[in-house]
């Protein structure tokens, strides 16, 4: 029945009528929002984003967006709002707070309880437990590129945020950086070498154990530095999203949400000239620290500027942003192609390198003695197929047996002192092997068309195969078995 959800009349409780409605709206109304977050961040919507982000802290508190952000204490009304700006107005404010939360915690109880003095010490009790527990946070970034010193157009920049809860307990865990992990000294080398003649055996020997040494802390040093990014962020393995959270959800004071809420927290990145988003990520371990790591691409040349906001879905006045300021440079002459575009020229080549190397003439095409049989058997194939064809349209007995002819003629007397040569082993092959005059019978059959009536060579063929039958060159099988018998 809280008066401040009356979407029509602020101050006055929402109507019996609607009380139902109001619940079921309620309930789900955190998942809405957190489908319409996902989408705006999607389409890297800046201001969608952020009305989204303050809108569920509005929802939470049941409060409005002219609403001053005391009124998420407990026990606070407009008498005790007035009596706080008074105080934090009138010199009493930290210079380090920023939001009227943070500077009435900053004063103490003692003057809170000065500044308050119709409130029961139950009641101030009740503050200074809501105050202790209230989220406090503080943002730290590094933004670089691998292996590079300066940033030029188009390097992928590497952004790693910092967030500490200061609300949270502390994390004995937490490994603030790497630095007990520093690289294996090289300069081990040169001491243990000192004293031993170089280019020795016992030189190369003892290089060789020195750079074993080295490798194997080498190797310890990064699979320590792998258990601990995984501790500090399992869903960074093998089930990853599915993997549960370091700690569990930290709930939130919302008295007049019918749902239990917790803290959410984004971590935004925003082009300020373009007001576009170029990165984002949810805080999902609920530890004290945490780091988000984000990857974006260096724009043009020039002074870029980025925000680096971190939000809360369920308390107003804590909202945090930091001014990130990046110096593009121009990309060298020799360095202006991307890593992609070079990947890609590395992927052409090895391409062409596996490419088949062009065909020999001399195989036909191919490359190989085999390959120069099967286009054999596939050109022999392809002639009589189209040699069937033209049979069969008259086109051959018209138009290629008399150039045929001619060019025997012609060759003729070449052929003869070829064939004299062969002659030989051509008796010997048809004799013993195959006997060509069964194919040469064969044809003389199947050609034999009748050039008046237009006939085809199928037609002949399938109508009539009786002369199959009377081949005289054709072996009898049967014949020769009963003989060997």
């Amino acid at each position: 029945d809280s008066p401040c959800f009356s979407p029509f009349r602020p101050g006055e409780p929402v109507p019996p009528s609607l009380q139902a409605d109001m619940q079921f709206v309620l309930s789900a109304s955190h998942r809405l929002l957190n489908g319409l977050l996902n989408i705006c961040m999607e389409q890297r919507f800046v201001t969608a984003t952020i009305n989204v982000i303050e809108f569920s802290q509005l929802l939470t508190q049941a409060m409005w967006f002219h609403s001053n952000p005391l009124l998420q204490l407990p026990h606070f009304d407009m008498a005790q709002v007035k009596a706080c700006s008074r105080l934090l107005d009138g010199g009493g404010k930290d210079a380090k707070a920023s939001s009227p939360i943070e500077k009435l915690r900053a004063l103490g109880p003692q003057k809170r309880r000065e500044a308050l003095t119709k409130l029961s010490e139950s009641q101030h009790a009740d503050i200074d437990r809501f105050l202790t527990n209230f989220p406090e946070i503080e943002i730290s970034f590094d933004a670089k590129v691998e292996d590079e010193e300066d940033v030029q157009e188009g390097d992928v920049l590497s952004l790693t945020v910092k967030v500490e809860r200061k609300h949270l307990p502390e994390d004995p865990d937490w490994v603030d950086s790497d630095e007990e992990d520093d690289e294996p000294d090289e300069d081990m080398f040169s001491k243990e070498l000192a004293h031993l003649e170089p280019d020795s055996e016992e030189y190369e020997a003892k290089k060789e154990e020195l750079m074993d040494e080295w490798r194997d802390a080498y190797y310890e040093r990064q699979k320590r530095k792998r258990e601990r990014e995984k501790a500090r962020n399992p869903q960074s393995g093998e089930l990853g999203f599915a993997a549960r959270p370091l700690h569990e959800p930290v709930p939130v004071h919302a008295p007049h949400f019918p749902e239990e809420r917790h803290e959410q927290w984004m971590v935004l990145l925003v082009d300020v000239k373009s007001n576009k988003l170029v990165g984002y990520q949810k805080l999902s371990q609920n530890s004290r620290f945490e780091k988000v790591a984000l990857k974006f691409l260096a724009p043009k040349e020039g002074v870029v500027h980025y925000e680096i906001h971190c939000l809360c879905s369920a308390y107003l006045g804590l909202d945090k942003k930091v001014l990130m300021k990046k110096s593009i440079v121009k990309r060298k002459e020799e360095e202006k192609k991307t890593a992609a575009e070079l990947a890609e020229e590395e992927d052409e080549e090895e391409e062409e390198e596996d490419e088949e190397p062009e065909g020999k003439w001399y195989y036909l095409g191919g490359n190989s003695f085999g390959e120069l049989i099967l286009n054999i058997i596939a050109l022999a194939i392809a002639g009589v197929m189209l040699f069937n064809f033209l049979y069969s349209r008259g086109l051959w007995q018209k138009y290629v047996q008399p150039l045929a002819d001619w060019v025997l003629m012609i060759a003729w007397p070449f052929l003869s002192l070829v064939g004299n040569k062969l002659l030989p082993g051509w008796l010997w092959f048809s004799t013993n092997v195959y006997d060509f005059r069964h194919v040469s019978f064969l044809f003389e059959n199947m050609t034999a068309v009748d050039m008046d009536a237009n006939a085809s060579l199928s037609t002949r063929v399938k109508n009539d195969t009786s002369f199959l039958n009377e081949d005289p060159f054709k072996p009898n099988l049967f014949n020769q078995m009963g003989d060997r018998d």
